[in-house]
């Protein structure tokens, strides 16, 4: 016969449930324990994780190149690339030679200033519509050309063309400086659809290629690395984002094409009249024969 299990007495009872609780409570605290060390541990692989990438954008992204600025476009304060004679470059070391049209002085040689975005629809047909005149007056000598590349239009790309293509032509500019000017008609012949992809940097390599330029393995490096992307998202935040006036003129730019000569604005009413070339012919003739370029 099994024998009878004694009673616990009500002292005994009360002990047995402290003590259970107890257990209870060491348990939960261990699970608990358990848990935070897990989430602790996940936060610290978490943040790891998010350093590594922050440290592999700032080692390959262009941005690590902040400290960038093109020495050609640098020769002028608000950045441009300037063209003479025989579509050669200004640099610090190198001043084409003009030759002003007859009676008129050196100084009298017209400025043609523009601004523009590579993405920006009204700025090629600009371009196209004047190119050819203007090509002849730089040739010749009669004028020099001034391009200041900004990029605001990388939300009408698909690819941030915009910003890429200001890039690239920093790149030919500054590596290859008598190749710009061929190189700046180059990217507008190119230019893609608003909301479409523009050409890769591949593709902007080999259009310099195609001009045979200088230095050709650091043209391809600065493209690919956009080199001088924050330069430029600088540069186009000066100009149109913080109120102030285009040096030398009390003009602000508000849009592209901006175009100026001898830092006077050229106004249209309409766009026929912005892409009139006899118009921009005749403008251009009478301000220089005004004003001396600067």
């Amino acid at each position: 016969m099994a024998t009878e299990q004694k009673k616990l007495t009500r002292d005994q009872q009360r002990e047995a449930a402290r003590t259970k609780a107890r257990e209870l409570r060491e348990r939960h605290k261990a699970s608990e324990s358990r848990k935070r060390l897990i989430i602790q541990v996940s936060v610290v692989v978490a943040v790891l994780a998010i350093v590594a990438v922050i440290v592999l954008a700032f080692t390959t992204s262009p941005s690590t190149k902040d400290g960038a600025v093109p020495k050609v476009a640098a020769v002028f304060s608000e950045g441009g690339v300037k063209v003479g004679k025989d579509l050669k470059a200004f640099t610090s070391t190198s001043t084409p030679t003009a030759t002003p049209t007859a009676g008129a002085t050196p100084q009298a040689v017209p400025n043609i200033k523009v601004y523009i975005d590579y993405q920006c629809p009204f700025c090629e047909n600009f371009e196209k519509a004047n190119a050819a005149q203007i090509k002849e007056w730089v040739t010749s000598g009669s004028a020099t050309f001034e391009v200041h590349p900004i990029s605001f239009l990388d939300s009408a790309s698909a690819n941030h063309y915009s910003s890429r293509a200001a890039n690239a032509a920093i790149c030919v500019a500054e590596n290859s400086p008598d190749s710009f000017y061929e190189y700046n008609a180059t990217l507008f012949a190119n230019q893609p659809a608003e909301g479409s992809a523009g050409p890769e940097n591949g593709q902007l390599f080999d259009f310099a290629k195609a001009l045979n330029v200088n230095n050709e393995s650091d043209v391809k490096k600065c493209i690919d690395g956009n080199l001088y992307q924050k330069w430029i998202a600088d540069t186009t935040t000066s100009l149109l984002g913080s109120g102030k006036t285009i040096p030398e003129t009390d003009y602000k730019l508000e849009g592209t094409p901006f175009v100026m000569v001898n830092n006077q604005q050229y106004t249209y009413q309409t766009i026929e009249e912005r892409n009139d070339p006899a118009r921009f012919a005749q403008f251009v003739q009478t301000v220089s024969s005004t004003t001396s370029s600067k």
